[in-house]
């Protein structure tokens, strides 16, 4: 846990600054067998390039929180983003259209230190022993929602009126390659199999956010994350047989939908 309070100290735009081409724009695709429905999430429209564009749009994400946390999900304008944020209601405007965008972009900044954390938590055990892969990845998803409950209230106050899935597509797909990272670092296991696992892995950690988003903090929820990623059969295929067979594919889709 130690590593994550470091990540904390950093500015508060690190997130926003270190992926806001990705978050802003990306194309990248969710893994193959997800089903998000064709949705396609609102993009904001002006893609800030500089700093101070980035701090701009951290500013203006950070006002949204503290109202819809305050007031409810209602009392979130534009006019009122403008007022708490010291921006002009125009220079909103240059990035959202509406105040849909405005709170898709707010999920997406959630996602995007969500990932970050478990990116490094995939990174930092890496040619480690599976249990410890297990046990990373579930402090990083439980410390990065824990640090950030206020944001994760105002997501759920307002998901009823976005709850799109498409806006976890890109932070699937990158928690899926950085799973995938790390499980090839265990030579034991198959190429078949690595693939087989990591997409486990990133579809219960995306699921787990998902139920979050829709529920609400919850201990009983944020306690089934360990349980559930241990159910995930790494170890058993490290000692030369495949012991799979319990494994379906099915018990994971049902945590994400």
């Amino acid at each position: 846990m130690g590593r994550f309070r470091l990540e904390q100290s950093r500015p508060a735009n690190r997130s926003t600054a270190l992926h806001t081409d990705g978050m802003m724009n990306a194309r990248r695709q969710a893994p193959n067998d997800a089903d998000f429905s064709g949705i396609v999430a609102p993009r904001p429209r002006k893609l800030p390039r500089q700093s101070r564009a980035a701090n701009t749009i951290e500013a203006v994400l950070e006002a949204a929180v503290q109202i819809v946390t305050a007031d409810g999900p209602r009392a979130l304008t534009t006019t009122r983003v403008a007022k708490r944020s010291g921006f002009a209601v125009g220079t909103i405007y240059q990035y959202f259209a509406n105040k849909d965008e405005l709170m898709g972009a707010m999920v997406r900044r959630h996602v995007d230190h969500v990932v970050y954390f478990l990116e490094i938590a995939c990174r930092d055990t890496h040619g480690g022993h599976p249990e410890a892969m297990i046990d990373a990845l579930a402090n990083a998803f439980l410390a990065a929602n824990a640090v950030r409950t206020r944001e994760v209230h105002a997501i759920h106050a307002v998901w009823a009126q976005i709850g799109k899935a498409a806006l976890l597509y890109e932070g699937s797909a990158r928690l899926h390659q950085a799973t995938l990272d790390m499980i090839s670092s265990i030579d034991e296991i198959r190429a078949a199999r690595q693939e087989t696992i990591s997409h486990a892995l990133a579809s219960i950690l995306i699921g787990m956010l998902h139920a979050l988003f829709e529920g609400g903090m919850d201990e009983a929820l944020m306690a089934v994350v360990r349980e559930q990623l241990s159910r995930v059969p790494i170890v058993e295929t490290i000692d030369g047989h495949d012991r799979s067979a319990n494994y379906s594919m099915p018990h994971v889709a049902n945590v994400v939908t």
